[in-house]
């Protein structure tokens, strides 16, 4: 069995990831939210009724949100490529440098 790990939650990256584009259709709107993990990659993408760690986050606009949430499997399978992205970019944008984790 595996264990479920901490979840980190910082609400400043967050509001951050829902700053960029959309990374899937890229519009750049106010309905950008970050949307977290989910699926198959447990305990990573929480289960049990909890939600993934915040840095497991990606961009997507409301539509591309819902289309998720209904189980289109092309968005689902490319979450962790995604979410390498983002993190790749807060990395580069200096946004985790200087973040505290709770």
């Amino acid at each position: 069995m595996i264990n479920k790990s901490p979840r980190a939650k910082h609400k400043g990256y967050l509001k951050w990831v829902a700053s960029l584009p959309c990374s899937e259709c890229e519009i750049h709107d106010d309905t950008i939210v970050a949307h977290h993990l989910k699926g198959t990659y447990a305990p990573l993408s929480g289960g049990g009724g909890m939600k993934a760690s915040d840095y497991f986050t990606m961009p997507l606009c409301f539509n591309c949100h819902d289309k998720l949430h209904r189980g289109n499997k092309d968005l689902r399978e490319t979450q962790p490529y995604r979410i390498m992205q983002t993190l790749d970019r807060a990395f580069r944008d200096g946004v985790v440098s200087f973040m505290r984790w709770e």
